[in-house]
């Protein structure tokens, strides 16, 4: 019994500590910044390869590496020579930040939309399933259930879909 009630005190006492607040402001932390829907955020199109903004997660399907760009959408690099990996599409999907492929169909985050990707001619992919509202999008204003730096919103860039982490210079906004 004594020690039950010791560990209950204890448990209080570290669950009722409060986060000090912030007497210097980075140059650079690691943080979230706001994803903004675009006007046009339902149109999915592939063009030539670009560069990497914001690396995410990575998905192997032989001969091809599958790299999202947090927001934007996803890589396709050719690794059938791996020592000499060559970018060979960008898959423009807004609001992206995961994947799955299974057979011939991708499937990825469109905003709040889980879409299917037809994928099995990556010069014409055409998007064969959408399920609107798949996904529930918090933290509006700031990410909910984050305790550190993150990008201050800024509204005339449109809606807060979502969060990504990065490096932030001088943020500005943190809890």
């Amino acid at each position: 019994m004594r020690y039950l009630l010791l560990s209950c005190i204890l448990t209080s006492i570290l669950f009722s500590a409060c986060i000090e607040p912030i007497e210097e402001i980075p140059d650079e932390a690691i943080g979230l910044a706001p994803l903004y829907a675009v006007e046009n955020w339902e149109d999915i199109s592939i063009t030539g390869p670009q560069a990497i903004q914001q690396l995410g997660k990575l998905y192997y399907k032989t001969p091809y590496i599958y790299a999202t760009d947090r927001g934007r959408g996803i890589h396709v690099i050719d690794n059938s020579d791996p020592e000499n990996p060559v970018k060979i599409a960008f898959l423009q999907i807004p609001g992206n930040s995961d994947l799955a492929i299974q057979g011939n169909t991708l499937f990825a985050n469109n905003v709040r939309d889980l879409v299917a990707i037809d994928i099995s001619t990556l010069d014409s992919v055409r998007v064969v399933d959408r399920q609107r509202d798949a996904f529930q999008i918090i933290g509006v204003n700031f990410p909910e259930g984050y305790a550190g730096f993150f990008e201050c919103v800024d509204p005339e860039l449109g809606e807060v879909v979502g969060w990504y982490e990065t490096t932030l210079i001088k943020p500005q906004c943190w809890r």
